[in-house]
């Protein structure tokens, strides 16, 4: 059930990230958690309960940042990248012992979740899932078009600042399975590959949520069987299965382009 939750929440708020163009965004906010987890080691306290007022404290800057057209949005995210970052090394540095923890959230370990993390991922991916169909048009509006959803009546700030705190609790959640570092990969290539297949939001949804949830059993069974690392092995997976699609794609992959060149 947890790799069908995380499936399913990948599969969903990736395909925002990508067709919002988020991808910078999903990554500054995974990495500045960093910053979260290593006070929480500090403090000595569960690093959810730091890393969701984090999160949407992000999501309200990030927010802030993508509407004022005076900042340049990449560098300011950059920026607030590696200040996640350094205050998180400064932080561990201050700790007087190095919590295993932290390891746990920089590379991810499925095996390192427990029962309450299985529940609440259940119930977020619900929550998602709810939220979407619910205000399904005002979603696809802010996606496709920002400024006719503003003219049509559409709340564009207040829709935007709900997505990026999903984003936001997504990562938070899945982050433990996955790790801060390769967490970007789980919520895009999934998401790209489906792109190409889909003709709507939704078959993009469902096709990336299937992705993902292939890849994370085969992830998971192979990297048991050889003894590699969980996570690495799942974005592996993720990037032979984008490698396979891209050559077998109809219009340029390059199986196909061969078999018209044949004919």
């Amino acid at each position: 059930m947890f790799f069908l939750s995380l499936s399913l929440i990948t599969g969903v708020v990736g395909t925002i990230i990508v067709l919002k163009k988020m991808a910078s965004v999903a990554g500054s906010v995974s990495h500045s958690l960093l910053a979260s987890v290593a006070i929480a080691n500090f403090l000595k306290v569960n690093p959810i309960v730091t890393s969701i007022p984090f999160a949407f404290i992000i999501s309200l800057i990030i927010h802030f940042i993508r509407q004022n057209k005076k900042l340049n949005e990449d560098i300011a995210l950059s920026i607030m990248w590696v200040l996640g970052v350094s205050i998180g090394i400064i932080f561990i540095n201050l700790s007087n012992t190095y919590s295993s923890t932290v390891s746990f959230y920089l590379f991810g370990n499925v095996l390192f979740t427990d029962f309450y993390d299985v529940i609440i991922s259940f119930l977020f991916a619900v929550f998602i899932l709810a939220f979407y169909l619910i205000f399904n048009r005002e979603i696809k509006n802010i996606i496709v078009d920002e400024d006719y959803s503003k003219i049509i009546g559409v709340n564009t700030a207040l829709f935007n600042i709900l997505v990026l705190t999903i984003v936001g609790l997504s990562i938070v959640l899945t982050i433990k399975a996955v790790g801060i570092i390769l967490l970007i990969a789980i919520f895009t290539i999934p998401s790209t590959i489906a792109y190409k297949k889909s003709n709507s939001i939704e078959k993009c949804m469902l096709i990336s949520s299937i992705i993902s949830l292939i890849s994370f059993f085969s992830g998971y069974y192979i990297s048991l069987l050889l003894n590699l690392p969980i996570s690495s092995t799942i974005t592996i997976m993720l990037v032979m299965i984008f490698l396979v699609s891209e050559l077998i794609d109809r219009k340029r992959g390059i199986v196909w382009k061969t078999r018209l060149k044949e004919t």
